[in-house]
């Protein structure tokens, strides 16, 4: 009789089989805190939900704080990469305007908004409840989630940037990136308002592709403003 090599062994190693663990609680832990919020959530819970002992969890994560930050952290990579790709499929399929950003075609906003909004919303309101839950400025969750706000201000505000390097009448790179920014920082409002909206009244079809394009509307009458303010040629 023959042994099995370790080449075809399918036992998973101790390593392999701590890995699926965490990853399956914090699939759990994810899934029980978008739908409970962070405080209705117990260690007991996630730990029956996820078939692991309690133990467990404090091993991989220490305390139910480090458990939401590395929730909030894992997801937060993919979820970037995925608005991402849905604002340059909106971009491609609508055409870029050639002029400032965003688009003067509020129609390529919606792919990524419909995925921040509707496709990923389990992590926006997971996001919204942190922040509305924790009252610990300097806690570790909303911590967390600070920085992921402040990262998605920065990259996108960096795209808007790239976009109006060709306007006319502005010439100083720090204007530039200011305009940027305060557009930025209007589409975070846009996002939250929407996103609530979305929540309490659900639209689809034309109704909500017409909330998706409300929010391009308003950023480009904010892009407008700015650049008149900063001197710059208005794109028509």
């Amino acid at each position: 009789m023959t042994s099995s090599s370790p080449e075809t062994r399918a036992t998973p190693s101790r390593r392999e089989r701590a890995e699926q663990t965490r990853e399956r609680v914090l699939t759990v832990a994810t899934d029980l805190m978008a739908a409970r919020g962070y405080s209705a959530t117990s260690i007991s819970a996630i730990s029956k939900a996820a078939g692991v002992l309690p133990a467990s969890i404090y091993w991989h994560f220490e305390s139910k704080e480090g458990l939401l930050g590395a929730v909030i952290e894992r997801a937060a990579e993919a979820w970037f990469e995925g608005a991402w790709r849905a604002m340059e499929q909106g971009e491609a399929e609508y055409g870029p305007d050639g002029a400032a950003a965003p688009s003067a075609n509020p129609s390529a906003n919606r792919p990524a908004l419909r995925y921040v909004l509707v496709e990923q919303a389990e992590f926006y309101r997971v996001l919204l409840l942190i922040a509305l839950e924790r009252r610990d400025a300097a806690g570790p969750p909303l911590a967390a989630v600070k920085r992921i706000r402040a990262r998605m201000r920065e990259r996108f505000a960096e795209r808007i940037e790239a976009r109006m390097q060709d306007v006319p009448g502005i010439e100083d790179p720090e204007r530039l990136r200011w305009i940027a920014e305060r557009i930025m920082g209007i589409a975070m409002v846009q996002l939250d308002g929407t996103f609530l909206e979305q929540q309490l009244d659900p639209a689809e079809g034309e109704a909500l592709a017409e909330r998706f394009d409300r929010i391009g509307w308003i950023m480009e009458l904010v892009r407008n403003d700015l650049l008149r303010q900063a001197g710059a040629e208005v794109p028509s």
